[in-house]
């Protein structure tokens, strides 16, 4: 994966704030994560702190991180720890300078599209995101990769279109950044 265009494209951003935003969105195992864990400074909020137990609170992280960021404000939030099934007790905290990433499937929904300073979208294969979903959650999971996360993203990508909102389109298929 080359992370050059991105760092390109921020390099030339003159932000609107104090600070840089950019969203990072792809579905499941495309590479968004390591891709935004790449950019130098980056402080990254994964939309995936924000699930419920059932569903993605796309809401919670309006109100939670956008709202406080645009206001010049620190957000504060409780993320959610996948392995013990729960929010965390203790709140993170974002400091709202220099580069702020969020990332995730749901990053470039239309509830945040229009607060970024530039929209990232990375794209890769469905034998390759298995591929790395499978090798990160257990063969266990395959089911429910198969069945329930792909069809989901699938739903979400063909409904709410976050693809033709990127302003860079990112090939997530090769070695990490």
């Amino acid at each position: 994966m080359d992370a050059r265009p991105v760092l390109e494209r921020i390099a030339g951003l003159a932000p609107r704030r104090g600070f840089t935003l950019v969203g990072v969105g792809g579905r499941g195992g495309s590479g968004k994560s390591t891709l935004a864990r790449s950019l130098p400074g980056a402080q990254v909020v994964g939309t995936d702190e924000f699930w419920d137990g059932a569903a993605f609170d796309l809401g919670r992280l309006r109100a939670e991180v956008f709202v406080p960021l645009l206001a010049g404000a620190a957000p504060r939030y409780q993320s959610y720890d996948w392995e013990a099934r729960r929010r965390r007790p203790t709140a993170r905290v974002v400091d709202p300078s220099g580069l702020i990433v969020i990332e995730g499937v749901c990053a470039l929904h239309r509830l945040f599209r229009d607060d970024y300073d530039l929209r990232v979208w990375v794209e890769a294969a469905r034998e390759i995101r298995l591929e790395r979903g499978i090798a990160r959650d257990g063969e266990a999971a395959r089911a429910t990769w198969v069945e329930v996360w792909m069809p989901m993203e699938d739903r979400y990508v063909e409904r709410d279109d976050p693809v033709s909102a990127a302003d860079v389109i990112v090939d997530g298929s090769g070695d990490p950044p």
